[in-house]
């Protein structure tokens, strides 16, 4: 029980026996940012969610964009059921492409993979599908030397 007041001096009093108050400490770590003691210790931040938000019994985790480009690097969670964890890899070299994708869109039996765009030209090197249907991975070499035309188009 605590009661702090300032009489009509100016001179701070303090008493124990009135009202009951609760504290708790924050740290700052710039003026428009707080955390309670709660969340934040020993100069340690986690980022990362650990939880079965989806209740098939995989831990979705999110990691942060610790590389600042927007996108976060990477995202764990079974979506279609089948009982692997599907994995998104993203931009970790700010070329604007995911590197690696590792889920069958076209439930195919292959996981599709996204190559990045190594040459800078604007086009994603490999992708990786069956559009046929014949079970043979089809593959689109893209504009490898800047021409603006495509050097390979592969379909088995």
């Amino acid at each position: 029980m605590s009661d702090f007041s300032i009489d009509s001096a100016g001179d701070d009093s303090y008493s124990t026996d009135e009202y009951e108050t609760e504290s708790t400490d924050t740290y700052s770590a710039d003026d428009s940012t707080s955390y309670s003691e709660d969340t934040y210790s020993d100069d340690v931040y986690t980022a990362t969610a650990d939880t079965d938000m989806d209740g098939d019994g995989v831990l979705e985790s999110v990691s942060y964009d610790n590389d600042g480009d927007g996108f976060n690097e990477t995202v764990e969670s079974d979506t279609d059921d089948n009982g692997w964890v599907d994995t998104v890899y993203t931009d970790a070299d700010a070329d604007g492409y995911s590197e690696t994708l590792l889920v069958d869109t076209d439930n195919d039996t292959f996981l599709d993979t996204y190559a990045t765009d190594t040459d800078l030209d604007g086009y994603v090197d490999t992708l990786e599908s069956d559009t046929d249907g014949d079970m043979v991975i089809d593959t689109v070499a893209t504009d490898t030397d800047g021409d603006g035309t495509f050097e390979t188009v592969e379909s088995v």
